[in-house]
């Protein structure tokens, strides 16, 4: 909620435990659903060139990916995915 509350434009918001090369990712590994791992995915999307159409990594985990609907999401990371979530 805090990213469609901050960000009016974004229509959709997609989680999925894969991977695309150049994105910024969490520094710290949260455990799931805690208020600190999304504190730091909303400020990476607010970070981003474009919040309304992010594309943002969860250290060890997978991606939060924002765009104006589900369709717009999927058409900018066909053919990026990359199934395996790099380990540090």
């Amino acid at each position: 909620m805090m990213i469609y509350r901050a960000h009016p434009k974004v229509g959709a918001i997609i989680h999925v435990h894969a991977w695309m090369d150049g994105i910024a990712s969490t520094d710290v590994n949260y455990p799931c659903g805690t208020l600190q791992l999304a504190q730091s995915v909303a400020a990476l999307v607010r970070e981003a060139e474009g919040p309304a159409r992010a594309v943002v990594g969860l250290r060890n985990h997978g991606m939060t990916i924002t765009g104006r609907d589900l369709d717009d999401i999927m058409e900018r990371v066909d053919g990026k995915i990359i199934p395996q979530v790099p380990m540090s």
